[in-house]
């Protein structure tokens, strides 16, 4: 069966005939010592190949006590004086994938708190650009009057109320939630505002995309067909009763 050579002869072997193509010039002094002492096909550990001229244990013993085999019988294996045996099972012989350590900041647990009572603040577009290169921030405040309020600013300053005010996480997360509430209501006053100044100046509102516009006379032509086949229905049901009462008076016997 052929064998690949391992890596470490192969670059020997390929260096090699690099030379004897004349494309490098000289040996290298890690090429004579690969010669001398040239690197093993296989990690696996190989029988050994002098004689140990019956000294060992196992080769003291016969042929012929090695062919008995009697049924029933456990027949014990020889092993080499200084060696010891053991058995494992399958399970124990499987090597486990190696798991990378999980990283916890003291942060997480406050974010996965507070987007766990907030969830409709992932939704909400944020500014990935920073207004200024400082890399660190001072969040003794919820915010500094300029830039954007997410809720990373409310997990950063409750964490500071934490290590420098000595809060507790419950009293550090009502404070931070009831100072970003009011920021909140701010912005949509702000917002409602500036709407209703911009119309009445005369800014005419932004108009429904085509979409919608078509997704809307949909739903209407829906709902119009949904009363008409309603409709439909009821005077079906009036006039098949109106028949089963002619019917029946028709078929009565006349009255004496």
């Amino acid at each position: 069966m052929y064998k690949k050579p391992s890596g470490a002869r192969g670059v020997k072997q390929a260096y090699e005939r690099l030379l004897g193509a004349n494309l490098r010039e000289g040996e290298p002094a890690w090429l004579r010592a690969m010669r001398s002492v040239p690197p093993r096909d296989s990690l696996v550990r190989e029988t050994t190949q002098f004689s140990t001229q019956g000294r060992l244990r196992f080769e003291q013993n016969t042929a012929g006590e090695e062919s008995k085999a009697v049924e029933g019988e456990k027949i014990e294996r020889a092993v080499a004086e200084g060696c010891v045996t053991s058995r494992h099972k399958k399970s124990q012989l499987r090597t486990r994938s190696t798991k990378p350590p999980r990283i916890e900041f003291p942060e997480d647990q406050l974010r996965r708190t507070f987007y766990r009572n907030h969830p409709f603040e992932k939704e909400r577009p944020r500014i990935v650009m920073e207004p200024t290169g400082q890399t660190e921030q001072d969040w003794s405040q919820l915010t500094h009057g300029h830039g954007q309020v997410t809720g990373e600013n409310v997990i950063r300053h409750q964490y500071y109320l934490m290590q420098s005010k000595g809060l507790s996480e419950r009293e550090a997360y009502a404070q931070a939630t009831s100072e970003f509430y009011k920021i909140r209501a701010r912005e949509e006053m702000e917002a409602k505002s500036a709407r209703q100044e911009a119309l009445a100046y005369g800014a005419r509102g932004l108009a429904k995309p085509f979409s919608a516009s078509q997704l809307a006379a949909e739903d209407r032509a829906l709902r119009r067909s949904t009363k008409a086949f309603a409709q439909r229905a009821e005077e079906q049901n009036m006039r098949s009763a109106m028949s089963e009462k002619m019917f029946a008076a028709g078929a009565l016997p006349p009255s004496s």
